[in-house]
Formats: structure tokens, sequence, C-alpha cells
């Protein structure tokens, strides 16, 4: 039985911790001959099954050591390469922060620490990026980012996503914003023209999945729904089958993202029916045709985006991509 090995430390939580639950799953059911090695965080709630190893990172030291054991057949699927050189090897990227500049790393509303991490990681990727044989990421545009920041040629372009199942539940909300509230994320501008949509006194209703520790944007919500015009619903941190199921009661997926690797959302909601209305930024053309775009920098942009979609005749959103989950795994069979 051949062993695969996934160094995934590192993941946490949202769409990172999504796909390498898929990725792990997928492997279960299609690869009968294949044993999985995975490493991962202690708050992962990842488990051993007949065909899977989870072995717990249980320190910030025991992570690090990670990165100088000798592997073959590895998948690093949280952005880094190794220390040392690992054979029939590939770095799955899917951290945009990792490309950003140095101006725009301290333009950012992150903590300064974080600021320093995201340098530190940059100048890791460029010493070590070469110990494996690919690099492999989701869009055009990330794969021509990485050329740029890295000077390193062997990329193959990979999407993937595990798709919803169609249900036939009673639409509830006019929009839906799938999205925990990281900072590119624009929740705060989202509300800013949702405000704009109540002054017109415009009754719509919004599905919104955000932490429930996100104190400011719970407590916007809460000012919003007092007036009874905008009705928003936060449903908190949800698993994936109530994710699908709340592609499945709204109409239409917004998406003010100000920059995404993949935006995983904007391909689940098409493939399950929905129209898209989201940011004008190159991010969402390499993955679908949105119904309508919006300049995501401008609340009243939004604003008025969400009501032209509301008043009907849009064209239906198209997807552009296709899942290759496939592809990836046989890169290192």
């Amino acid at each position: 039985m051949k062993v695969i090995n996934i160094i995934a430390p590192n993941i946490k939580s949202g769409g990172g911790e999504e796909l390498l639950e898929y990725l792990l799953e997928y492997i279960d059911e299609n690869y009968v001959d294949i044993k999985v090695n995975v490493y991962v965080d202690i708050s992962s709630n990842i488990e051993n099954n007949q065909k899977r190893n989870v072995i717990v990172m249980t320190s910030k030291l025991s992570k690090i050591m990670l990165f100088f054991k000798l592997f073959e057949n590895v998948i690093y699927f949280g952005n880094l390469p190794p220390i040392r050189k690992s054979k029939n090897s590939l770095v799955y990227f899917h951290n945009t922060h990792l490309l950003m500049s140095l101006r725009k790393i301290f333009s950012t509303n992150s903590e300064f620490i974080n600021k320093i991490m995201y340098l530190i990681k940059q100048i890791y990727i460029k010493i070590f990026v070469k110990n494996v044989d690919f690099i492999v990421c989701q869009t055009e545009v990330v794969s021509k980012q990485i050329k740029k920041k890295f000077l390193y040629e062997n990329i193959k372009i990979l999407p993937f996503y595990k798709k919803c199942e169609r249900i036939d539940v009673e639409k509830q909300f006019d929009y839906c914003y799938i999205s925990l509230a990281h900072p590119h994320k624009n929740h705060k501008k989202f509300f800013d023209a949702l405000k704009i949509l109540e002054q017109k006194k415009l009754p719509l209703s919004f599905a919104v999945t955000i932490e429930l520790d996100k104190l400011y944007l719970i407590k916007i919500i809460e000012e919003i729904n007092k007036n009874d015009i905008i009705k928003i619903i936060n449903f908190g941190t949800i698993s994936k089958e109530k994710v699908c199921k709340l592609y499945a009661q709204s109409k239409c997926l917004i998406f003010p993202s100000l920059e995404e690797s993949f935006g995983l959302p904007l391909i689940e909601a098409v493939d399950i029916g929905l129209d898209v209305i989201s940011s004008d930024l190159d991010y969402v053309y390499q993955i679908i045709d949105p119904s309508l775009t919006f300049n995501p920098n401008d609340a009243q942009s939004i604003a008025d985006t969400i009501q032209k979609y509301k008043e009907g005749n849009c064209p239906k959103s198209k997807a552009k991509i296709k899942n290759n989950i496939s592809e990836l795994i046989e890169l290192i069979l």
C-alpha cells in the first residue's frame, strides 16, 4: 500500500480546513490502495480511520521540526515548503497574503506581529521553494504572482472544491454572504451599503456567517436590524452541510471580498444554481462569470448593484473551472 504524507499543521479554519477535509475524504473513497499520514494542528477535528493516520502537532516546536523531516510522496498543504529536499512533493498554495508587497503588508489592518510573520514567511518560501517538485495553486492570477514573487516556474493550476448537493427548500433570503469575518472579506463596507439601502426603505433579507466573537460587526448587525427594513440573520460559524443548505435557502450570493486566492463560495454558489454579484476584481473572473459586479471599496456601488439585481433582468452566473482533485493527487502517485 502506497503512503501519502500531508503536512498541514498551520491549517486551522476557513477554506483551507474545508479543502483539507475534502482532500482526505476523496482519497478515502477513491484510492483503496493508499494510506495517508496527515499532520495537523491540535485544534483540528480530523480523525483517524483505517486508511488515515492523524498525527497531532501539540507545540510550535513540533511544527517547526516537521519541516526538517525527510518525506516523500508529500503534499505541503499550508503554503510553506520544507527545509530539506522532499522526493515526489508539492506545496499547495492558497494564501495571497504571502504574495503581498512590503508596502501592502504594512498598510494592512493586521497586528504588527502578523505583518512581520508575513514578511518572514515570504523570505522563507523564496529560500526553500526549490525543495519541492511543484507549487500547485488555484488560479492563473495567483500563478503569475508566485512566479514574479518567488522566481519559481514549476507551477500547476489545479483548483479543487467539494460540491454541494442540490436540495429543494424554500427560499428565505434575498442574499447570502458565506464568509468568516477576516478584514479582507470587507464586511464593514458591505454593511455600509446595507445602511444606504435602508435609507431607501428597501426591505431585503441577508444571511451571513460571522463568528460570534466579532463583537464590532455583531453590534452593526443589531443596529441595522432595529429598524426592521433590512433584515440580517447571522448563523455564526457553521458546518459544510449547513453552508450548502444556506445557499439553497438564498436567491443570490453577494461576495464583496477584496482579495482571494480562490474564492470558494463563488463556485459553490454557481454549482448549486445561485447567481452571484461580486467584487469587480480579477480573482472573480478566474472562477466564474458573475451576474453583476461592483466596486468593493465603494459602499454606494455595492448598494446600487444589490438593488439592480433585485429589480431583475440580469444574466445568470456561470462557472469557468472544473474540480481537479484527482489530477492533484496523481501528481504525487
